[in-house]
C-alpha cells in the first residue's frame, strides 16, 4: 500500500496536472502559501486520498469538481467586488469540507475543518486564511450563510439538488448506497425529516442562485418527498422526528442511526 501511494505521488510530481489539481494549486498561491510546488501537489495527493476511500459514492472528487465549477459560476456570475479576496479561502473550503465523512459520525465538518487548519497552516498558510477555510467547512454542516463567503460555499454545495430529474435521482442513489447500513424505514424517516426541513426556508443565499436553482431545487426535493411518504403513512409524522430534523439534504441529521444521508440530505 505504502509504495503504492509514494508512486502516485511521484507520479504527480513528474506528470501533467489534472485541472482539480491546479486549481487546488492555484488556490493555495492565491492565499499566500509558503510551500513550494511539490509540497503543495503532496498535500493535494494525500486529499484526494481522502475522497477516494472505499464506501464514498457521492461525496467523492466528482462531487470537489462539481462544486468548485458551481463556485465558479457564482462567482462569475454575481461579480461582487470583494469575491476575488474571498475566492482562494471559498475554493479551499470546497476542497476540505468533505475530507472527513464517515456515515456512522456526527462531526465530519467538525474533523474536516481541523484537517484543514493542520495542513494548510503545515503549508505554512498566513492563519486568517487557513481560519476562514475552517469557518467556512463548518458552516456546511447546516448550510446556514451569515457572511458572502459563507452564502457562497453553501450555494455551490448545494447546487446538486437543482440538477435535472435524473441527474437529481442519481445524486440520491449514490447518498443512498453511502447509508447501506440503513434500513429503508430508517432511510425513510431521517430522509423526509431532512427534506422537509429545507423546503420550510430558502435553500439558497445568493441572488444568482435563488432565481436559477431554487425553482428546480425544490421541485426535486417535493417530488422525492412525495415518493417518501407516499408509500403508506407519512414516516415522518407516525415517528414523531420533524423537530430538529436535519437541515441539510445532503448531510445534517438526527441520530447517527437514522441518519439517511449524512446527516439525511447531502448536498454537499
Amino acid at each position: 500500500m505504502g509504495g503504492n501511494v509514494n508512486i502516485v505521488r511521484e507520479a504527480a510530481l513528474a506528470g501533467p496536472r489534472t485541472p482539480l489539481a491546479r486549481l487546488f494549486d492555484d488556490a493555495l498561491v492565491g492565499a499566500g502559501v509558503a510551500a513550494d510546488v511539490g509540497e503543495r501537489v503532496r498535500a493535494f495527493v494525500d486529499l484526494a486520498r481522502c475522497y477516494q476511500q472505499p464506501g464514498r459514492h457521492y461525496h467523492t472528487l466528482r462531487h470537489i469538481a462539481e462544486t468548485t465549477a458551481a463556485l465558479r459560476v457564482l462567482l462569475t456570475a454575481e461579480q461582487q467586488a470583494s469575491d476575488k479576496e474571498l475566492a482562494p479561502a471559498c475554493t479551499l473550503a470546497v476542497y476540505f469540507h468533505d475530507a472527513v465523512y464517515d456515515p456512522e459520525l456526527t462531526d465530519n465538518e467538525r474533523r474536516s475543518a481541523d484537517l484543514a487548519s493542520r495542513i494548510l497552516a503545515e503549508l505554512g498558510c498566513p492563519r486568517v486564511v487557513g481560519a476562514a477555510v475552517a469557518r467556512l467547512v463548518l458552516a456546511t454542516a447546516s448550510h446556514g450563510s451569515r457572511s458572502r463567503d459563507e452564502a457562497l460555499v453553501n450555494d455551490a454545495d448545494l447546487r446538486v439538488l437543482a440538477r435535472g430529474p435524473a441527474g437529481y435521482d442519481l445524486y440520491v442513489r449514490r447518498v443512498r448506497r453511502e447509508y447501506g447500513g440503513l434500513d429503508d424505514g430508517q432511510w425513510r424517516r431521517g430522509r423526509a425529516a431532512a427534506l422537509r426541513h429545507l423546503l420550510d426556508g430558502p435553500l439558497y443565499s445568493t441572488g444568482w442562485a435563488r432565481r436559477r436553482w431554487e425553482p428546480s431545487a425544490r421541485l426535486n426535493l417535493v417530488r422525492e418527498l412525495d415518493g417518501l411518504t407516499t408509500r403508506g403513512s407519512d414516516p415522518v409524522r407516525r415517528s414523531g422526528i420533524v423537530q430538529g430534523a436535519a437541515a441539510d439534504p445532503v448531510r445534517s441529521a438526527p441520530r447517527p442511526s437514522e441518519r439517511p444521508d449524512g446527516p439525511p440530505t447531502d448536498g454537499g
